[in-house]
């Protein structure tokens, strides 16, 4: 994975306080992870961080579309996306426990950079809905939706049989 510069943040020359960034995430962004869900995309990501001696939180807005397949017909779309997420990073040497929470991370007071990459893909990963459809029924193709019709089984209640070992705990009532 290379890393670009424009998602890398020089914390150590920033002074205690509060600091806007907006970052442009486009469909180069997602080549650089080999095995992404996402190949296309528009995405704007604005983090606020705050700034203090012993720590930065930097709180993530993000919004856009990605390209997906739809969940009812496979056929690709333009997916609208958005969510908010917080990562808190606590400098110095300071021992924060591993698998306590993914959103917190220690950095050494050496450090002077923050590379934001991984944490941007996961985010933006995170705030795709799970349910990946067009926004109405209209907009799939419907000749894989008529298809897919030729291959439904319906159930009928009429059909099924109990199997005879239930029958006496059928019978009895609970009130």
């Amino acid at each position: 994975m290379s890393t670009s510069k424009e998602h890398i943040i020089q914390f150590a020359s920033l002074a205690v306080g509060e600091h806007q960034f907006e970052l442009d995430i486009n469909s180069r962004f997602f080549e650089n992870f080999a095995y992404s869900e996402i190949k296309q995309g528009s995405v704007k990501v604005k983090i606020n961080l705050l700034k203090r001696p012993d720590m930065m939180v930097l709180d993530f807005e993000i919004g856009g579309t990605v390209r997906a397949n739809c969940d009812r017909c496979a056929s690709e779309f333009d997916l609208p996306m958005s969510g908010n997420h917080r990562l808190i990073i606590k400098i110095g040497n300071i021992n924060v426990d591993e698998g306590v929470d993914d959103d917190i991370i220690a950095v050494s007071a050496i450090e002077n950079k923050l590379d934001l990459s991984k944490f941007l893909y996961e985010y933006i990963t995170l705030s795709l809905p799970i349910k990946r459809e067009h926004p109405t029924i209209a907009d799939c193709d419907n000749e894989v939706l008529d298809k897919l019709d030729d291959f439904l089984i319906e159930d009928d209640d009429s059909k099924k049989t109990v199997d005879p070992r239930w029958d006496d705990l059928m019978k009895i009532k609970l009130n």
